[in-house]
């Protein structure tokens, strides 16, 4: 994995800087399974490292480069951490990208869909749940259409009973995407 940031006039010092903090704030998420204080003293350890590296003289970005490559994934970082240790169940813990994710794609169609295609795009660009869950949650409203339209053209319902039941498949979806979040689930999908 490279912890690399693209950008023209930019000085070495902060590409660098922008690769640790990269790095650092990936750990960090990644932790988060840890109890709390384990979390704060793995990240201090490895930030200990980089700077130790900096200060022996590594400064260039091919150079942290290799620093960060040395120390591996934080993934492989974390797995080592939790050797022994009870993992602590995190809640599902949602931004506000998120939150704005499945309110569009709750209330998009409302919006005249311009709100649900933008929450699509939230959705997918989110780390916090599976390709499964992301596809469900972009197709909920479009098949929930279909079937509606389908009930419509072979039962003939109320109008009422159609919206009731595209409104409840709906709010499942969006709670169960709710339910389900959860930070660095997209990589293990």
């Amino acid at each position: 994995m490279q912890y690399m940031v693209a950008g023209t006039g930019m000085n070495v010092q902060q590409d660098s800087d922008r690769m640790v903090d990269a790095y650092l704030s990936h750990l960090a998420r990644t932790a988060e399974p840890l109890p709390a204080e384990r979390r704060t003293e793995l990240v201090a350890e490895v930030t200990s490292h980089i700077a130790e590296a900096r200060a022996a003289g590594a400064s260039s970005e091919g150079e942290i480069r290799e620093v960060l490559r040395r120390l591996g994934d934080p993934e492989d970082i974390v797995a080592a951490a939790t050797d022994g240790l009870v993992l602590v169940e995190q809640p599902p813990r949602l931004r506000v990208r998120d939150f704005a994710a499945l309110a569009l794609l709750l209330l998009g169609p409302v919006l005249l869909m311009i709100g649900w295609v933008l929450g699509v795009w939230l959705l997918w660009t989110s780390d916090r749940w599976t390709r499964a869950e992301k596809a469900l949650g972009a197709l909920a409203w479009p098949l929930t259409y279909l079937a509606a339209m389908a009930a419509e053209v072979l039962f003939q319902p109320q109008l009422w009973v159609d919206m009731v039941g595209a409104a409840v498949i709906a709010i499942a979806v969006t709670v169960v995407l709710a339910k389900n979040a959860r930070p660095g689930r997209a990589a293990r999908s």
